[in-house]
C-alpha cells in the first residue's frame, strides 16, 4: 500500500511540476439541451428559433494558463458543443462583460437564466453549429484572486489557452466525443469587447503559427484608455456607474505593484481602506455604485488627481498606456460595433481604433455605429450582438468530421491542425 501512496504523490507532483498552458485540468458534465427544448426556451424569451439545427451539451472545464506574473495558473470556462457526431464546427469564443462577483463566473451559472448574456449567446450560437466557449478570465470565480481587469494580456493567455483545453476535450469525452475545424471566431461586448480585441492583437503577435482568426468583433469597449477614456473622465463631473473606475485602478495597481501594495499611497484614507473589499468578488457592481462619489476620480488623493492630470509619466498614465489597443495592425477581419449614445464606454474608442487601423494600413476594418436614438451602453448590447451573429453565421464552414481545415478532403493535412 505504501507503494502505490509513493506512485500516487509522484504522479500528482509530476503533473504539477510539469503542466502547461493549454493543458485540459478537469471538465464536468452540466446538462444536454434537446432541439424541441431549446425551441421552447428562445420561443419563451422571445427570440427567433429558426437557426437551431443541433441539440447542445455543456461542460465547465479547468485549464492551465499563465497569470499577470508569468506563472502557471488553472483558470476555469464553459464550453456549449454542437451534438453532431459526422459534423467538424467551427469554435466561438465568446468574452462576457463585466462582472464582480464570483458568483456570476459562466463556468458556475452554466447556462442558466442565473446569467442571462450566456444563457441567450449559448441558445443562439451552439444550435446554429458554433463550438462555443465562455472563459471566466483570470481571477473571475476565484475567491483567492482577483481580477486584472482591463489588462490586455491576461484576456490573451486566458482565451488561447482556453481554445487549447477545448481542442484537448474533444479528444478526451468518451461519450460525446466532437470535433472542431479551422474557424476561429472572436466576439464581445463592454469588457467582452476589449477582451475580444486584445485576444486578437495578442493572437496574431504571438501564436500566429497556432491559430488564425476567422473574424473578430470587438464591440463598445475601452480601447483607447489612455487617449479617449482618460479625457473623457477628467472631462465629466459625474459618471453613471462609477464603480468601473476603482475596478480598473485597484487591478492595475495589484498588477503592476503586487497584491500588497499601499493603497493609501493614492486613495482618500476610507476609499484605501474600503476598495480591496469591494473588489474581493463578494459585492455587486450596484453595491459598489451606492458607496461611490457621482464623480468617481473624487476618491483618489487631490494631489494624486493632480499628478494624474498633468504628468504624462505618472503610474496611471503608464498602465493605461501599456493596456491601450492602438498600436498594430490587424490582419483578420475586425467588425468594430458602438452606440453613439453609449453613456459608459464612448464610441469614439471604436471610431479612433478603425481610423487608427485604417490609417496604419489595415485592410478589412469595419466599424458599425449606431444612432444616438437607440439608447446608451446597456440598451445596445443586443443589436450589436444581433448583427454580430448574422456576420459570423454567414462566414461559417461546417464540414466533415475528419476534415479539420474544410477543404472538403479528410487526409494528412488535417492531422496537421490538431
Amino acid at each position: 500500500m505504501r507503494f502505490f501512496k509513493h506512485i500516487i504523490i509522484f504522479y500528482f507532483t509530476f503533473s504539477l511540476v510539469f503542466s502547461e498552458p493549454g493543458d485540459l485540468v478537469e471538465y464536468n458534465y452540466q446538462n444536454t439541451f434537446s432541439i424541441s427544448t431549446l425551441q421552447f426556451i428562445l420561443n419563451s424569451l422571445g427570440e427567433s428559433s429558426s437557426n437551431i439545427l443541433y441539440p447542445i451539451s455543456v461542460y465547465d472545464i479547468k485549464y492551465e494558463s499563465i497569470d499577470v506574473n508569468g506563472a502557471i495558473d488553472t483558470l476555469t470556462g464553459l464550453v456549449s458543443i454542437p451534438d453532431d457526431p459526422l459534423k467538424a464546427f467551427p469554435i466561438l469564443s465568446y468574452q462576457h462583460g463585466t462582472i464582480l462577483l464570483d458568483s456570476d463566473a459562466p463556468s458556475l451559472t452554466g447556462m442558466s437564466i442565473d446569467n442571462a448574456e450566456i444563457l441567450l449567446i449559448g441558445l443562439i450560437s451552439t444550435p446554429a453549429g458554433f463550438i462555443t466557449i465562455f472563459p471566466d478570465y483570470e481571477g473571475v470565480g476565484d475567491v483567492e484572486k482577483y481580477h486584472p481587469y482591463i489588462i490586455a494580456d491576461s484576456y490573451t493567455h486566458s482565451i488561447v489557452n482556453m481554445v487549447r483545453a477545448v481542442k484537448q476535450l474533444s479528444h478526451d469525452l468518451q461519450n460525446n466525443n466532437f470535433q472542431f475545424n479551422d474557424q476561429l471566431f472572436l466576439m464581445g461586448y463592454s469588457e467582452g469587447g476589449y477582451a475580444t480585441l486584445a485576444a486578437q492583437r495578442g493572437i496574431q503577435l504571438n501564436y500566429s503559427d497556432e491559430f488564425f482568426i476567422t473574424a473578430s468583433l470587438p464591440m463598445a469597449g475601452p480601447y483607447d484608455l489612455s487617449g479617449t477614456m482618460v479625457d473623457y473622465f477628467f472631462s465629466i463631473p459625474s459618471y453613471p456607474s462609477p464603480y468601473y473606475v476603482p475596478y480598473v485602478l485597484t487591478s492595475h495597481l495589484w498588477s503592476y505593484q503586487g497584491i500588497d501594495v499601499d493603497f493609501f499611497e493614492y486613495f482618500d484614507p476610507f476609499w484605501a481602506d474600503t476598495l480591496p473589499s469591494l473588489y474581493d468578488g463578494t459585492h455587486s457592481g450596484s453595491e459598489v455604485n451606492d458607496l461611490m462619489p457621482e464623480n468617481p476620480l473624487d476618491i483618489l488623493l487631490e494631489d494624486v488627481l493632480d499628478e494624474f492630470m498633468n504628468d504624462e509619466e505618472h503610474f496611471f498614465r503608464q498602465t493605461l498606456y501599456d493596456n491601450t489597443l492602438l498600436d498594430w495592425i490587424p490582419e483578420s477581419p475586425t467588425y468594430l460595433y458602438h452606440g453613439i449614445g453609449d453613456d459608459i464606454i464612448p464610441y469614439q474608442n471604436s471610431q479612433i481604433a478603425y481610423d487608427n487601423f485604417i490609417e496604419n494600413g489595415a485592410s478589412n476594418i469595419n466599424l458599425i455605429l449606431f444612432s444616438e436614438e437607440m439608447g446608451g451602453h446597456s440598451e445596445l448590447s443586443f443589436f450589436c450582438l444581433s448583427q454580430g451573429f448574422e456576420v459570423i453565421t454567414d462566414l461559417q464552414v461546417i464540414s466533415y468530421k475528419g476534415d479539420i481545415n474544410n477543404d472538403g478532403l479528410v487526409n494528412s493535412l488535417d492531422l496537421d491542425q490538431f
